[in-house]
C-alpha cells in the first residue's frame, strides 16, 4: 500500500521502470521484438520435439525433416495466445503430421511402427501443454506485479491533491491512492482523511500500508518518517515545483508525470552488504582473538600482578533493541561497589588500579576482551558504544534521538570515538554523530573508522 505525505515533497523509492508508462516503441523496435519473440517459439517447439524423441526413444532415420516440418508447421499456426486446453488438438496435429511426413520422406526406408510415433506425439503434446501452463502462470504472476499499489499520500495540502489526482488519471504508473494523511479535514473527491500527522504512523501500521509518498514539506519530523518506513513501508518523497531540494538532490530521480519522486534510503539493516558486516565481524573478532591472544594474555598477567585476582571484568550494558548483555573488558579499576560501578559517570586516577591500568585504559586494550562478545553477537566491531542502563534511561530522558543509537549493534569503536569523543565529553555531540552513523552506514564507513582508530591506538590517543 502507499502513502502520500506532505505539502512540499521529499520522495523515496519507486523505481521509474515501475512508475512511468512505457514509451511506444518505433516500428523497427516493434518489428524486432516480433522476430525476437518467433525465434523464441521456434526455438521452444523444437526443444519440445527433440526431448519427446529422446524421452521414447524413438531415432526416425532422418530426425532433421520431422524437426523442420514442424517448426515450420507451429509457427504457421500460431497465430494467437491459446490456453493449453485448446492448444492440445493443435499440438497432437502438428505432432502426427510431422512424424508421418518424416516418415513419407525416409521412404524407401522402413517406416517407424505406429506405436512409436503415436507415442513421440503423445510426449510432444505433453511438453506442449506444459510449456503453455508454464507460461500462463509466468503471465499471471507478471500481471499481479503489474497491479497498481495501494498507496497513501501524507498531505492533504493542494499539492497533495494534485499528486492524487495525477495518480488517478494514471494508473499505468502503478499507484493507486487510497486516502490522505494531513490536519484539517479536506478531501479530494473519493479519497478520504485517513489520519492526521500525530497518528499516522500507528495508522499505517494498523492498515498495513506498504507505500507512502510525502507530499512536499508537511509538518513532519525526521524520526517520524524514519519509523514509518522501518515500520516495512516504503517511503517516497514527491518536492513541491518550486522545492530546491531538486537542485540539490545527488541521486536520480523518478518521474511520476510532472512530479518527481526521490526514493528514501532503506534503514541499514537492509542495505546491500550489511550482511557482510556480520560475516566481517566474526571473521574479524576471530582472526583477531588468535592472533592477539599473547598480548590478551600479557595485558591479564600485569592486571593479575598489579590488582589481584578477577583481573575479567564484566559489566551490564545497552545493546541493540534495548537489549541488555555483559561486556567484557580487562580490570583497570580498584573494586567499588555494584550500585557505583552501574552509577557512577567519571572515573578518578585515584580509582585506577595502578600505573599499568592506566596504561591499558590510555591504549584501549582493556577493550580487546570485547571481541568475544562481537563473536557472540552481542557486539559488532564498528557501532555506536554502549552504555550502561542507569545513563541510558537518564540521557534518553534528556537528550533528543539518543535512544535511536540502538538501531544497529553497539561497537568496540564508533564514529564518535575516532573523532575524540569519550570519557567525559558531550553526550549529546556524541548521540548526534552515532546517528549520523546509522543513518549513513556503509562498508566503507566502516573500513574508514577501523583505520582511524588504529590510528588513535597507535598515537596512545585511544578510541
Amino acid at each position: 500500500m502507499a502513502v502520500a505525505v506532505g505539502t512540499s515533497e521529499p520522495t523515496d523509492g519507486v523505481l521509474e521502470s515501475e512508475l512511468a508508462p512505457a514509451p511506444r516503441a518505433p516500428h523497427s523496435s516493434g518489428l524486432l521484438r516480433g522476430l525476437a519473440r518467433l525465434a523464441g517459439a521456434l526455438s521452444r517447439e523444437t526443444v519440445c520435439l527433440l526431448t519427446a524423441v529422446a524421452v521414447t526413444g524413438w531415432t526416425p532415420a532422418n530426425p532433421c525433416a520431422a524437426v523442420a516440418i514442424t517448426v515450420l508447421l507451429q509457427a504457421a499456426l500460431r497465430t494467437g495466445r491459446t490456453t493449453a486446453l485448446a492448444s492440445v488438438p493443435r499440438s497432437l496435429v502438428i505432432a502426427l503430421s510431422a512424424l508421418m511426413v518424416e516418415a513419407w520422406a525416409c521412404a524407401p526406408a522402413p517406416a517407424p511402427p505406429s506405436a512409436a510415433w503415436l507415442a513421440t506425439g503423445a510426449a510432444y503434446t505433453a511438453l506442449i501443454c506444459l510449456v503453455h501452463l508454464v507460461r500462463q502462470a509466468a503471465t499471471h504472476l507478471a500481471a499481479r506485479r503489474r497491479a497498481p499499489r495501494e498507496a497513501v499520500i501524507l498531505s492533504s495540502g493542494e499539492h497533495g491533491r494534485k499528486l492524487a489526482r495525477t495518480l488517478l488519471q494514471h494508473p499505468e504508473y502503478g499507484l493507486k491512492p487510497i486516502g490522505l494523511i494531513g490536519d484539517g479535514t479536506a478531501t479530494d473527491g473519493d479519497l478520504p482523511l485517513l489520519a492526521t500527522y500525530s497518528t499516522c504512523v500507528k495508522t499505517l501500521r494498523q492498515a498495513a500500508v506498504r507505500t507512502v509518498i510525502v507530499a512536499g514539506r508537511p509538518p513532519i519530523t525526521r524520526a517520524t518518517l524514519q519509523q514509518i518506513r522501518d515500520g516495512g513501508c516504503e517511503v517516497l518523497l514527491a518536492p513541491a515545483p518550486d522545492d530546491l531540494i531538486q537542485d540539490f538532490a545527488h541521486r536520480p530521480g523518478q518521474q511520476l508525470h510532472s512530479h518527481p519522486l526521490l526514493p528514501m534510503r532503506p534503514p541499514a539493516q537492509r542495505r546491500p552488504y550489511w550482511i557482510v558486516k556480520r560475516a566481517a565481524d566474526v571473521a574479524l573478532a576471530g582472526i583477531a582473538l588468535l592472533l592477539l591472544s599473547p598480548l590478551v594474555g600479557l595485558c591479564l598477567l600485569g592486571a593479575r600482578i598489579e590488582g589481584g585476582p578477577g583481573v575479567l571484568f564484566r559489566q551490564q550494558r545497552v545493546g541493540m533493541d534495548g537489549r541488555f548483555f555483559d561486556m567484557l573488558k580487562i580490570r583497570t579499576l580498584k573494586p567499588a561497589s555494584a550500585h557505583d560501578s552501574a552509577t557512577r559517570w567519571t572515573v578518578s586516577q585515584a580509582r585506577l588500579s595502578g600505573p599499568f591500568g592506566g596504561f591499558l585504559r590510555k591504549t584501549s586494550l582493556d577493550e580487546l576482551p570485547q571481541l568475544w562478545n562481537v563473536i557472540t553477537g552481542d557486539m559488532s566491531i564498528v557501532g555506536p558504544r554502549p552504555e550502561r542502563p542507569y545513563f541510558v534511561e537518564q540521557f534518553s530522558r534528556q537528550i533528543e534521538q539518543y535512544d535511536r543509537r540502538h538501531r544497529v549493534p553497539v561497537g568496540i569503536t564508533g564514529w564518535a570515538q575516532v573523532h575524540g569523543l569519550r570519557g567525559d565529553t558531550s553526550i549529546e555531540e556524541r548521540a548526534r554523530l552515532d546517528n549520523y552513523y546509522i543513518d549513513e552506514w556503509s562498508l566503507k564507513l566502516d573500513v574508514k573508522i577501523v583505520a582511524r582508530t588504529v590510528g588513535c591506538v597507535l598515537r596512545l590517543g585511544g578510541a
